[in-house]
Parts: C-alpha cells; structure tokens; sequence
C-alpha cells in the first residue's frame, strides 16, 4: 500500500490551496445558484405547452373486430392528426412506458369484442407515465366514446333482429341494457412508477453543474501528473521503491477521494443552501457518485496517456469538457435533445450520472439505478486499464 501517501499528498496540495477550493466548491454553487434561479419559470412552464401530435402504444390482445376497429379504424385513421399509433407486445409496450420512451400507451384484454358485443363488463388497461397531460384524457375519452356507440349500436341490432319460431316470424324485445351497462368504466388506468416527481430547475442544474465541475477536476488532476512528468518529478518518485503501476494508482486513487469530497461538498451545499432534493436515496446517490467518480477519473488517465505535454492536455482536456458538458445536457436541458442523442450520451460518464441523478431526483430506487452504477463501474475500470496499458508501454519504448 505505498501509493497511498501518494494519494495524501495530492489530496493535501488542493486542501491548502484557496484557488482550488474556490474553483471546486464555489464556482459550482455560484452557478447553481444563478442557472437555477434564472431558470426556474421555464421550467415550470412546461405543463401549459400544447400537444399537437403524440404517439399512442398499443397492445391488441384481442384481435377481434372491434377491437380492430378501434385501433385501426379510430386511432389510426380518424386521429391521424393527433395521434401517431404504433403496435406492441404488452411486456414491450410496458418496458417502452417505464423507460419514459412512450408517454400513453394502452392494452387491450382478449375478451375485449365478445364482452362489448354480449353487453358484459370488460376493462382496457391505459398506461402512462407520471402526470402525461392531456394525452390520457385524450385517449380515455376516445375509447369511452366507442364503447358508448358500440353498447347501443348492439342494442338497436338486437332490437330489430327477427327469430324464427315455426311458421312464424317474431321479433325478440331484449332485455334493454341498462345506462350502468352503457356507461360502464372501460379504463383501468395503471401509471408506471407512479411516486415519479417532476424534477424543479435547481435540482436539474445541481445535477448538471456538478458533474460538470467534477469533470473540470479530473481535467486539472491527470494536468497536475503530466506536468509531474515533466519536471521529472515523476522520475525520482520511481528512484522510490514506488513501482510504476503504483504511481499510476496513487495518482488514480488521490483523484478518486479529491473528486468525492468535492461531489459531497456540492451535494450537502445545494441542499442546504438551495433546498434541493436530491431523492429518497441516499444510498443510491453515493453509490452513483461514486460510479461517475470512478468513471471520470479512469476515462481521464486513459486521455492523459496520449498527450504528454501538460499545456496541450490542458487546453485539449477543457475543451473535451465543454463538448461533453453540452452534449450531456449540462448546459442545455436533456428534453430538448432527441432520444438517440441521449442515449449515445450515457456512455459518457456525465451523461450517464446526469441521467441518474435526475432519475433519483424523481423518486428512483436503488434498485433502478443499480446498472447505471455498474456501467460507471465497468467502464472506469476499463479505462484505467487502458491507460495503464497504454503508459506501460510508452515507458518501455522510452527506456528499451
């Protein structure tokens, strides 16, 4: 365990410097601060917006006429305006409306035309997402409207409908449904992950200036190691019984421990300046933090094994900053980006944390959040890995 001494002392170096501090802690809170006041209105503003066109999900377990008619004749062809309908499976379609990828969706039961067309009771499931607008209502109506029409439709078909009996012809009086029959409730709404809360613009620009900050620190950490190398500091710590791979673990882990003290700071500072809520799950925050942490700090000393200069890194690495900070939505809110573009970003570490965080801001669980921790995990390991493949080997080539 020789490199940790290694990791004290950088940790030590940013302590007793006041413009690393101001830079870590302070810059991120003053931003927060600013964003998340300035940008408060716009984001709730969001439930007066419009919806022209959405796309509705549907399971057809029934396959009968009405059925068919109800998807293709009613939603498909009269709707076409307002809704854009696609077909699933019923587990597909509730994966599709619990990843927040569909908004409306609804099943439809196998007995769905026999029980309309016999008057008896039948249910059409209607799954959404956490408060969907205007687009369940939409959707409610329609269906109520058409089992309306189909109830009395078969009655009029049964009231005319002439029965044979010997030589004569009568017309059979059914039994009149009654107004409960016609008006029965068709919907049995079920809304995926039905705690979900709708996240406030300090808690998504806490979120979001956060991972940006702390990838701003992992920049000036691998900055700090190669201008280590350079002065040769890095050669007579190797004078040391420190191995290489050592050092590199050393610098690794110091970057690991500076970067959680300041994510910690950050999320204790904009909870208890700002009110932030950063979820229920307080386990589930740490974990991902340090999943993010781990992360950003492997995919930095992969970067840094391929500059070897500190001024080069330097302007390359918060340059790279920015464009992923843009990218993964800590300057422009992730909604407005398609979902391909946020999907690509998860395999960024601040895209992925970002969309972590604002999953357990909404009331995620640990559960829930487990594979994004894990993916963090993985791909900081691979990272350092990488790296120190790659650092292994220009040292070889140096000194062969």
């Amino acid at each position: 365990m020789t490199f940790w001494w290694l990791a004290i002392k950088d940790l030590l170096i940013v302590v007793r410097d006041k413009k690393a501090f101001l830079t870590l802690i302070m810059m991120p809170l003053l931003l927060i601060a600013i964003l998340g006041a300035a940008f408060g209105d716009v984001m709730k503003q969001d439930e007066d917006v419009t919806i022209e066109k959405f796309t509705l999900g549907i399971a057809n377990l029934d396959k009968g006429e009405l059925s068919t008619v109800l998807t293709d004749e009613v939603f498909t062809k009269a709707l076409s305006k307002q809704i854009k309908v696609k077909s699933y499976d019923e587990d597909r379609l509730r994966a599709k409306i619990k990843d927040h990828k569909l908004s409306v969706g609804m099943i439809i039961p196998p007995n769905f035309t026999s029980a309309l067309m016999s008057g008896s009771e039948t249910k059409v499931k209607l799954l959404t997402v956490p408060d969907p607008g205007i687009k369940a209502t939409i959707v409610q109506t329609v269906i109520e409207q058409f089992s309306n029409s189909i109830s009395i439709e078969v009655f009029a078909s049964q009231l005319a409908q002439p029965v044979n009996a010997g030589n004569q012809t009568r017309i059979v009086q059914p039994k009149k449904p009654s107004s409960d029959k016609i008006t029965q409730p068709l919907l049995n709404e079920t809304t995926i992950n039905a705690k979900t809360k709708p996240v406030e613009s300090f808690q998504y620009y806490a979120a979001a200036m956060g991972v940006m900050f702390l990838l701003m620190t992992v920049v000036q950490g691998v900055t700090t190691m190669i201008l280590e190398k350079e002065q040769a500091v890095y050669n007579r710590l190797l004078l040391t019984k420190l191995t290489f791979t050592q050092y590199l673990t050393g610098k690794m882990l110091g970057l690991i421990i500076i970067s959680l003290a300041q994510a910690f700071l950050i999320i204790l500072g904009t909870k208890f300046l700002f009110g932030v809520d950063w979820g229920p799950s307080l386990s589930g925050i740490v974990l991902m933090t340090v999943g993010f942490v781990f992360n950003a700090c492997g995919l930095g000393i992969l970067a840094g094994s391929f500059i070897k200069t500190e001024k080069a890194f330097s302007v390359a690495g918060m340059f790279a900053t920015q464009i992923m900070a843009a990218v993964g939505g800590s300057m422009v809110p992730l909604y407005l980006f398609p979902d391909w573009v946020n999907s690509i970003t998860k395999f960024l570490p601040n895209g992925l944390a970002l969309q972590t965080y604002l999953d357990l801001m909404s009331g995620a669980t640990v559960s829930e959040i487990l594979p994004a921790v894990a993916g963090s995990l993985g791909l900081g390991l691979l990272f350092f890995v990488f790296g120190l493949f790659r650092l292994s080997l220009e040292r070889r080539g140096r000194y062969a």
